[in-house]
């Protein structure tokens, strides 16, 4: 009975494109399985398990850049080599996403027919020796098995690679096809003097030649990189299977965290990035003050820290945090000159050096530069995450004439580039450093309030635009401050996000608002709505999802009464967990409802993703709708748009009749604020003598 020919998948939109794969992979001895829709590839390769996938880079829908994500993080297609297909080797694409390119092979149109079946000739003997290596393991003598820890190297009878598996692609940072042809001895640490192979002479070679298993518990190998790993491996003869003679498996040596520590404390560097901790650039920053002293020029301390990174470690894992941060480090990095120094000062707080600048202005320059860096798209197993860093500025010698003031400064610089939206960086002035301890007395304050429940609830009534009654109650948080008097949320939100206080206060607010509802008769109950705030922090948690619906059973409500409410500065942040977490929300039958929008933070793509019932606009346009001219088309354009997606729109804080009649007659579906209530005195829509409104039965 003939062996079945091995498979390789397509993925492609272009029917001549098909024709020249399904030609050359005939060539080439394989069968070709295409689709051209890109939302069925994952589940074809699954299924095929085929010797290679053929990727084109225009596909969309999902895009071409999100399949390969996909394909190369799970572990059920991971090990399968994927050939990605470019428009061109320009594609700017290509350079944001370099750590994914390091999984792939990457080849430019047009391409060359023979060659192209060359290539798939190539991975299909791979493939094979993957089918035998395969077969080896299952029925294989203990000690064999015992030897195949991570990395698989197929050798042949002259110490050639002839095989290497997805493991031992990762720890070598090379791709399989790289690595074939190779000999053994090339990743051994020690110097390949002679230009002809030494291969019987060595040591692997000598020990397996009497048929014997050679096992070494430490021995450093190269990777592609440059960098050496220190791994422990076996050595395993067989009998020419296939041609392979050898079957070398081996598996990295790691060591522990804390001897990382002590080490990384005694060298003065950092464990995860291999930066200068703190102390030692304190000290560079001491000398090169004393070298401007001498000489007259600036130099420049710029204080990065990442935006809301804290979500990133809450909901997918610090180690997955630590990742980000190696990828924040070289990114930086490269846009550094020579004698600047980058330190990492510890969690995701940067420390740079601008060890010479002509003019105090060329620090700002620099500190735009790694803004717009950080915003872009980091690839992180398999995670598309986006971040964003703030940036404090301080300059010798007018903000400090030694490291510890202007380490400080940058750092109260820092705190008012958070303050002020993100996203940027601003200089030190004196007038910083007052605000920087105004808001150290803000942040005790909020955990006294916390403590103390300092706070006011109100059940505001919405109403219907197109019928004029009661659609929702909406529930609005506020702190009672015992000097500053009542603060609106939006007044304290961010400081209780950064203090790591937003989820005890939305858990409390939750709690209390639902208890009212909770003591309501069940025909009652049923005609309520409720627009609830809650903080992302609480959803992103491990069971988020599962505590809102336990919050609301409790209640005796359902979740389709319940319209929960996210700020739109949710989205300074966002990697597939955030539209996992929503979509459950929406699955379960919670509403959703994007607040503020408007601000520049929600992208106008994932309004597509996310199953919004609402959009609510941000309070900054409500106030000036009826007298900015520029606010008015903003809104009308916002409606326009959302409502084409459809999705209804609500305002809140609607406080005059003309700014009632503005929203009205834009299209706003629902409309919350004075106005609203002073026109519902005298309805008879609440539900009881707690005035807490309600969908009229």
């Amino acid at each position: 009975m003939s062996e079945s020919k091995p498979v390789v998948v397509v993925a492609d939109s272009e029917p001549s494109n098909i024709e020249f794969y399904n030609q050359v992979c005939d060539e080439a001895g394989a069968t070709m399985v295409s689709t051209g829709v890109a939302e069925r590839l994952f589940s074809l390769v699954v299924a095929q398990q085929p010797a290679l996938v053929i990727v084109d880079s225009l596909l969309e829908n999902p895009d071409s850049y999100q399949l390969l994500n996909r394909l190369k993080s799970d572990d059920e297609t991971r090990h399968i080599p994927v050939l990605f297909v470019v428009a061109n080797l320009s594609d700017r694409k290509i350079a944001l996403h370099q750590s994914l390119f390091k999984l792939v092979r990457v080849e430019s149109k047009p391409l060359a027919r023979e060659a192209m079946s060359q290539l798939i000739q190539r991975y299909l003997k791979l493939n094979h020796y993957h089918t035998v290596v395969n077969a080896l393991a299952k029925t294989a003598t203990p000690e064999v098995v015992d030897g195949v820890h991570e990395g698989i190297l197929g050798i042949d009878h002259d110490g050639k690679i002839l095989f290497a598996n997805f493991a031992a692609e990762m720890l070598l940072q090379a791709n399989a096809l790289d690595l074939v042809g190779n000999y053994l001895e090339s990743l051994f640490e020690e110097r390949c003097v002679n230009v002809l192979s030494k291969w019987r002479e060595h040591p692997v070679a000598k020990v397996t030649a009497s048929d014997q298993i050679l096992q070494v518990d430490r021995a450093s190998l190269w990777r592609k990189d440059g960098e050496s790993i220190s791994c422990k491996f076996a050595a395993v003869p067989l009998p020419n299977l296939e041609g392979i003679h050898l079957l070398f498996a081996f598996k990295q040596l790691k060591d522990s965290r804390e001897s990382k520590d002590k080490i990384a404390q005694l060298s003065q560097v950092d464990h995860l990035t291999g930066l200068p901790v703190r102390n030692a650039i304190i000290e560079q920053i001491d000398r090169c003050s004393v070298k401007a002293t001498l000489s007259s020029y600036y130099f420049a301390i710029l204080s990065v820290d990442l935006d809301h990174f804290r979500y990133i470690n809450e909901s997918l894992g610090h180690e997955l945090g630590d990742l980000l941060i190696k990828e924040v480090a070289e990114r930086i990095q490269k846009l550094l000159r020579r004698d600047d120094v980058l330190a990492r000062m510890e969690g995701d707080e940067f420390a740079v050096l601008l060890s010479h600048i002509d003019l105090p202005e060329n620090a700002g320059m620099i500190a735009k530069k790694i803004v717009d860096k950080v915003r872009e798209p980091f690839l992180v197993d398999g995670h598309e995450l986006f971040t964003g860093c703030s940036i404090g500025v301080s300059v010798y010698p007018s903000c400090g004439d030694n490291a510890q003031a202007l380490l400080k400064n940058a750092e109260v610089a820092l705190s008012r580039a958070k303050a002020t939206g993100r996203n940027s960086y601003q200089y030190f002035t004196r007038q910083m450093n007052e605000a920087r301890t105004a808001q150290m007395q803000f942040e005790k304050e909020l955990h006294l309030a916390v403590k103390k429940k300092q706070w006011r609830i109100q059940y505001l009534p919405v109403v219907k635009v197109n019928t004029g009654e009661v659609a929702a109650c909406e529930i609005k948080l506020s702190w009672l401050h015992p000097t500053r008097g009542e603060l609106a949320m939006d007044a304290f939100l961010s400081e209780a996000e950064e203090a790591g206080l937003a989820a005890p206060i939305f858990t409390w607010l939750w709690r209390q608002a639902l208890h009212r509802f909770r003591k309501l008769s069940a025909e009652a109950k049923t005609k309520v709505r409720l627009i609830v705030p809650v903080s992302p922090s609480i959803l992103l948690q491990e069971g988020g999802v599962e505590w809102a619906l336990e919050s609301i059973q409790w209640a005796g409500l359902t979740p389709e009464q319940i319209y929960v409410e996210l700020p739109e500065t949710y989205y300074t942040l966002r990697h597939s967990e955030h539209g996992e977490v929503l979509n459950a929300l929406s699955k379960a039958g919670f509403h959703l409802v994007l607040d503020g929008f408007g601000t520049g933070f929600a992208p106008m793509n994932l309004l597509k993703e996310i199953p919004y019932s609402f959009i609510k606009l941000s309070h900054s346009f409500v106030v000036t709708c009826a007298v900015s001219k520029t606010d008015q088309a903003i809104i009308k354009g916002t409606i326009d748009m959302v409502k084409n997606l459809g999705i209804q729109v609500m305002a809140a804080a609607v406080d005059s009749q003309s700014q009632w009649q503005f929203l009205v007659d834009s299209g706003c579906d629902w409309l919350c604020g004075d106005v609203v209530e002073k026109d519902l005195e005298q309805t008879p829509q609440k539900l009881d003598a707690m005035g807490i409104f309600v969908v009229p039965g």
